[in-house]
């Protein structure tokens, strides 16, 4: 892409990107206080009523799986509209809904269109801000990614406590109606950039998401960085799935003491999100990356050093470090990642966080099946997870034989 694109973004656009892009995780995070309450309004079985989860994750990967080619081929603008619609569509099902069967229907039509909440921001900094400065931005965007869950369960929890878990889903309903209004005043064309250039409107293949995700994944660069981002992403996963019970089953924890605990987490993610926004630009995308690898295996090697010690620190001090790498070097290899593709920035986007979201899920199935096996098989779970990401780490740094690209990192 050129670098040369003269739009100059606004206050009022970069806080509807980051407002959208912090609407997805309250989404995800914030009904899960519900679940109970789902359950006796709805007279469904527990097992059932959490899978309003399984099928807003489902739906937002298939989301981002489609919506990423699309919004390559038709543009930034219309896709975000258009799903922003869909999104307070799903959510209003969801408040009205009478059964289970209607909420899941719901929370499907709701995933769908919360998918570009993942990728479409990200794609749309790339397009007005070079490199460098687009890792510093996405790194304060990817903070508002997290702080959103922090509050977002809580939120949730008064809400469906003070009122009902419909006003929930009525809520999320109205804030996405807002960003709407927001977005048609204030969201522009970006992807006009490769529209001025002859040259790169030629590269742009008229494809489908099919086509662009086989030209994506024959690039070794892309591979690698997908390898880097799923196994760093995957520990974390992996994490969530696995402490709750080594926490609390086998080291004691009150649920309001792993709360506490857990805390150390969000905080050692956050100070590495700003990091990243304080010195990606003085850096470069690929000495962070470079640097936050480093955290990440002391991180990782520290879980097994601990393991003897049944403390609480023995566990959380070591995701704190993992945290900080990934909050430090993550957003530099979002931007690498859409970078090694300019013209499918969006696809590379939504390819990259549907294949991330899928190790996810696949690391915490993983987790739940093996963990009551013994407590050992979560590290050595999210120790495999580490390892594709050093591997991805490798091979980005090769030349790739019979192409033009030069090493990634």
């Amino acid at each position: 892409m050129s670098e040369s694109f003269t739009y100059k973004p606004r206050l009022p656009f970069l806080l509807f990107l980051v407002a959208v892009a912090a609407i997805g995780p309250l989404t995800l995070n914030g009904v899960l206080p519900a679940t109970s309450a789902v359950m006796k309004d709805l007279t469904t079985r527990y097992e059932v009523a959490q899978l309003v989860l399984t099928v807003f994750l489902i739906a937002n990967l298939c989301g981002q799986l489609v919506l990423g080619p699309a919004a390559d081929r038709v543009g930034r603008r219309p896709v975000m509209l258009l799903s922003l619609l869909i999104f307070i569509v799903g959510s209003i099902l969801c408040a009205i809904s009478g059964s289970i069967e209607q909420l899941l229907i719901g929370r499907f039509v709701q995933g769908a269109g919360g998918a570009v909440c993942v990728f479409l921001p990200r794609a749309i900094v790339r397009d007005v801000y070079p490199q460098n400065r687009a890792a510093s931005v996405i790194g304060y965007m990817t903070t508002a990614m997290m702080v959103a869950p922090l509050f977002g369960p809580a939120t949730g929890g008064w809400i469906t406590d003070q009122y009902s878990w419909r006003w929930m889903y009525a809520g999320l309903a109205a804030l996405a109606t807002l960003l709407l209004l927001a977005g048609w005043r204030y969201q522009p064309e970006t992807l006009s950039a490769f529209r001025d250039s002859p040259a790169e409107r030629r590269m742009r293949p008229r494809t489908s998401f099919l086509e662009s995700s086989m030209v994506l994944l024959r690039d070794a660069g892309f591979i690698a960085c997908t390898c880097m981002l799923a196994g760093a992403v995957g520990v974390y996963y992996g994490f969530l799935a696995g402490a709750p019970y080594v926490a609390m089953e086998s080291r004691g924890l009150s649920a309001s003491a792993y709360g506490s605990w857990f805390a150390m987490v969000a905080v050692g993610y956050l100070s590495g999100n700003l990091t990243a926004g304080t010195l990606s630009q003085r850096l470069g995308v690929q000495r962070m990356i470079q640097i936050g690898f480093v955290p990440f295996i002391l991180g990782v090697c520290l879980f097994w050093l601990l393991l003897p010690f049944n403390h609480p620190v023995s566990l959380f001090l070591p995701m704190m470090i993992v945290a900080f790498s990934n909050g430090m070097s993550l957003p530099s290899m979002i931007t690498v990642a859409m970078s090694i593709r300019p013209e499918l920035a969006a696809s590379a986007s939504g390819l990259a966080g549907s294949v991330q979201t899928a190790f996810g899920v696949l690391l915490t199935l993983s987790v739940g099946y093996l963990l009551p096996m013994g407590d050992t098989w979560l590290f050595v779970l999210l120790s495999g997870s580490a390892l594709v990401s050093v591997l991805g780490l490798c091979l980005s740094r090769r030349q790739v034989p019979g192409t033009s690209h030069a090493p990634v990192i």
